[in-house]
């Protein structure tokens, strides 16, 4: 290329600052390389958004003066025009950027820190959309070494992935999946010993800057090659899954519950199943609920993440009940008493005062309700109770105690929770059913042997009969631990029995699967993961800053894995055990990230308080718990206010914002005096 047509370049990870064609170097000011960071990586953006980004606390007119002085700054030192100005601000297109050509290219570049020994604390937000894109450049250089290091070792090109995972290794030595890609390289190379060495300088890099462990899959891989048990050239293809695993075809071992709770149905009482996680209740009472051909279903669950958002679980639960009763005549008090938790109803009335607002807007759930049950039989069926926020609990047993003895009614109840694993108030409240006599428990069995070797029948395990007993005796009849040991047998190939440990469980025959996963699978669980409850595709992608096409990739993986079906995960202690599994590291940056998305989309403010602090960012968790503390206060739920505003009391103390702290105990005085005044 002729130097005429050299383009300028903008280098902003590491140190910013800007080359001419001809070789001249300008160190740049530090709002002036923000400005040419965020304009590169934004694209088109007003000049008032500019404005107030580099000069919050300044005057509007003012503000865009200083903009019009930096620019002409820019001019005078470069002689380019090199942004362009116009009611939007962009660069000119004879300007390259580090930044953008490392998030276009298939190739790992250099990196570095985006405008790295720049400070930028007295300007906030310029600060945090400084910290989000850091976090989306390292996830897309991660990617780009990922990616072409894996195609080299399934290529058998060992000595070029050895070279490439090294750069990645010395760019992040606490990668933990840069270690575990040069130990494959090495290992395939044949120097086992090079491979170990590297897993222990890994293991120094997590314990010096995280005072962490390696994770299993890592310390997994040490073994295996220290047993020489790895195959070379990559990771042999696992063997597909059958859906009837997913799903098996037959209900086995259930007759004696299923005649039980017959026999509380002819009575007209409510069911509550219990028992171990994994021993199949949502399966059980689904296959109920089918044979109930004339009565209209309405199946909620509690999810993972419900406890600490108020009404959590009644939003999602009659949204879904609307969005099935399409036309129901709902009068207009209703619907404004609704909107207080689906705000895509319109308007909410004023937040809640006394109790009587509180019993009003209970109603309006109570009446919702009775025009559903009024068109024909219903049954309601709650399944994992144990995960469900105190208020949907409280206010669904007051819905259901208004059905209660009601000879007449429509509606039937169902309930499934884990054994031992309910919170104090909806434990009490549930004694107090079965002492009144509305709900009676069943709990459920571990499987028998006979069970056993029929279910192995039922999804044609080789040999299945043959190893019931044993498969009976290592997993006690737990039926996710049946089914996990028999995905583990596919995806071996039959080639051995498995070994079940019966010490590890269910996790420990997940987490084998989990290892079996590409790297961007992986990563597309952990984001789901994080996001608990409520997740969709698109969230996942926004979390983790990809394309919606390479999450749908993922995806399709785990769904041919089982780990998820549809947008949910195939079964809560999957999504358990990916969370027990995840880095410390990886955690924290999905839960930052997941609060920016979810505050941007309009989330709760509980969901995006716990996110930040989860990734143990508590400047940024504060002010959210008031927003959560104001919703609960406002929803006459002052023992939640009174937590959130205790959270965030503690989050401005401990970032130095004392004078926040301050205000934040203020108000819990003053809540503290109105909860102890008599209810109106």
């Amino acid at each position: 290329m002729p130097d005429s047509q050299i383009p300028w370049r903008l280098e902003v990870l590491g140190p910013p600052r800007l080359t001419s064609p001809e070789g001249r170097v300008l160190t740049l000011e530090r709002k002036t390389a923000a400005l040419l960071a965020y304009l590169a990586l934004e694209g088109s953006t007003s000049r008032g958004q500019v404005s107030e980004l580099l000069w919050p606390q300044t005057p509007t007119a003012a503000a865009r003066n200083n903009l019009v002085h930096l620019l002409r700054r820019l001019r005078d030192a470069s002689g380019a025009e090199l942004v362009n100005v116009s009611d939007a601000l962009t660069l000119c297109p004879a300007l390259t950027v580090d930044a953008l050509d490392l998030l276009g290219s298939a190739v790992p570049g250099p990196g570095g820190q985006l405008l790295a020994g720049t400070d930028f604390d007295d300007l906030p937000d310029l600060g945090e959309w400084i910290l989000a894109q850091s976090e989306q450049l390292s996830a897309a250089q991660a990617s780009r070494y990922r990616e072409q290091t894996a195609h080299l070792l399934n290529a058998g090109q060992a000595a070029e992935a050895a070279a490439l995972a090294e750069r990645w290794a010395e760019v992040d030595p606490a990668s933990e999946e840069a270690c575990r890609a040069l130990m494959r390289a090495q290992y395939d190379l044949g120097d086992r010993a090079a491979a170990l060495q590297t897993y222990h300088r890994c293991k120094q890099a997590l314990q010096h800057e995280l005072g962490a462990d390696p994770s299993p899959e890592t310390q997994r891989l040490a073994r295996d090659i220290d047993l020489g048990t790895v195959p070379r050239n990559g990771p042999r293809p696992a063997a597909r899954i059958p859906l009837s695993v997913l799903r098996p075809p037959t209900l086995v071992g259930r007759d004696e519950v299923w005649a039980r709770m017959e026999e509380i149905w002819e009575q007209r009482l409510g069911i509550m199943l219990e028992g171990d996680p994994g021993s199949g209740k949502s399966r059980l009472a689904q296959d109920f609920l089918k044979s109930r051909k004339d009565h209209q279903i309405l199946f909620f669950q509690g999810r993972p993440g419900d406890a600490g958002v108020p009404y959590a679980t009644h939003a999602r639960n009659y949204r879904q009940t609307l969005a099935a009763n399409p036309d129901l005549d709902l009068p207009e008090w209703v619907v404004r008493e609704l909107a207080r938790m689906l705000p895509e109803l319109g308007e909410a009335p004023p937040p809640m005062t006394t109790e009587a607002d509180k019993r009003r807007f209970y109603e309006a759930k109570y009446e919702v309700v009775r025009l559903v049950a009024e068109r024909g039989p219903v049954i309601i069926c709650t399944d994992d109770v144990q995960f469900m926020d105190e208020p949907s609990i409280e206010a669904g047993a007051y819905v259901g105690s208004r059905f209660w003895g009601d000879t007449n009614t429509m509606l039937r109840c169902l309930y499934c929770h884990r054994t031992g694993a309910l919170p104090p108030y909806s434990a009490a409240l549930l004694d107090s059913m079965y002492a009144a006599g509305v709900v009676v428990p069943i709990h459920l069995p571990p499987l028998g042997e006979s069970a056993v070797t029929r279910l192995l029948a039922d999804l044609d395990v080789p040999g299945g009969e043959g190893m019931a007993s044993r498969v009976a005796a290592a997993t006690r009849g737990n039926v996710q631990f049946v089914l996990e040991t028999v995905k583990s047998m596919f995806e071996r190939g039959g080639e051995a029995e498995p070994t079940v440990d019966t010490k590890a469980g269910i996790a420990a025959m997940i987490q084998e699967r989990l290892a079996r996963l590409s790297p961007n699978a992986l990563q597309a669980a952990r984001a789901a993961a994080v996001l608990r409850r409520d997740f969709t595709l698109e969230l996942v992608t926004q979390t983790l800053g990809t394309s919606l096409l390479d999450t749908v990739t993922a995806w399709e993986e785990l769904e041919e894995a089982q780990v998820v079906t549809g947008e949910a995960f195939s079964h809560d202690l999957v999504l358990e055990t990916v969370l027990a599994q995840m880095p410390p590291t990886v955690r924290r940056v999905l839960h930052r990230s997941a609060a920016r998305v979810l505050a941007s989309t309009g989330g709760h403010p509980a969901r995006v308080a716990a996110h930040w602090e989860e990734g143990e960012d508590l400047r940024q968790a504060a002010p959210w718990l008031v927003r959560a503390g104001e919703a609960a206060a406002g929803n006459f739920r002052f023992t939640e206010a009174t937590e959130f505003y205790t959270r965030a009391e503690a989050a401005f103390s401990r970032s130095g914002d004392l004078s926040s702290a301050a205000g934040v105990r203020q108000t819990l005085g003053a809540l503290a005096v109105r909860t102890t005044q008599p209810a109106s």
